[in-house]
């Protein structure tokens, strides 16, 4: 299965992840060699991979799922997407500024992800 980990900071997605079967792919790591942009472009490139269960995980989840879309007219980038809006510890202004801007592109791109079949979690 191909599962798609996301939510603002500190809200598991990492911890959960550890818990899943599959390649296991952090959008974290991204951020060390490009641009918030850049890091969702390479995610979303990710979500190309045919390599049998992947889970996909971070902040960027939302963004690399929105260029894969844009970029894919038909199928799904993932069979499963995994939602996780609580975060665990209080966060900084600038944690919850970025939670509120996933929120924001995870509701822009739900209905489409509804419509194409990706089963949806929301924790």
């Amino acid at each position: 299965m191909r599962i798609a980990i996301a939510g603002g900071p500190r809200t598991g997605k990492t911890t959960l992840a550890a818990d899943l079967d599959g390649l296991k792919l952090a959008t974290d790591a991204l951020m060390h060699d490009h641009d918030w942009s850049g890091a969702s472009q390479a995610a979303s490139e990710w979500l190309d991979l045919r390599c049998g269960d992947l889970v996909l995980e971070g902040v960027a989840v939302p963004r690399a799922l929105r260029k894969w879309l844009k970029r894919n007219p038909e199928g799904k980038p993932v069979d499963r997407v995994v939602w996780l809006s609580s975060p665990h510890v209080e966060l900084s202004p600038g944690q919850a500024t970025m939670a509120k801007g996933c929120e924001t592109v995870w509701r822009e791109i739900l209905p489409e992800h509804k419509a194409r079949g990706v089963e949806i979690e929301e924790r």
